[in-house]
């Protein structure tokens, strides 16, 4: 009986830690060489579910506002644009991270990564 109970307690506490494990914490550079042109796939293995997402939606007055057409016509196919977003993974400095990283990704690659506090 002791046995079980020592057993179940070891494991719930391995389950806590590891839900609590800390989350690593990459330099700019390793951070970009990482992920800037990678699959959604990748990083998502290395980073987790992003803290939200967005999907890129254009306005409907897009071509008036630049002044320029924005559909093109040769192109049939619609390039899908999201974003994910995480937070302080990337140092900025010695002891500082980045509040929030953006991922910007077209067709399911990363084509912009962008750091901000």
């Amino acid at each position: 009986m002791k046995l079980k109970l020592f057993i179940l307690t070891l494991i719930s506490f391995l389950f806590i830690s590891v839900g609590y494990a800390e989350k690593k914490v990459y330099s700019e550079d390793e951070f970009l060489s990482l992920f800037n042109g990678k699959p959604k796939a990748r990083v998502e293995k290395y980073l987790g579910e992003p803290d939200s997402k967005e999907i890129a939606v254009k306005p409907k007055d897009a071509s008036t506002v630049i002044g320029r057409p924005t559909d093109n016509k040769d192109n049939k196919k619609k390039d899908k644009v999201d974003m994910w977003y995480y937070s302080n993974i990337v140092k900025s400095g010695k002891d500082t991270t980045w509040k929030r990283i953006e991922f910007t990704f077209i067709n399911d690659r990363c084509m912009n990564i962008a750091f901000s506090n």
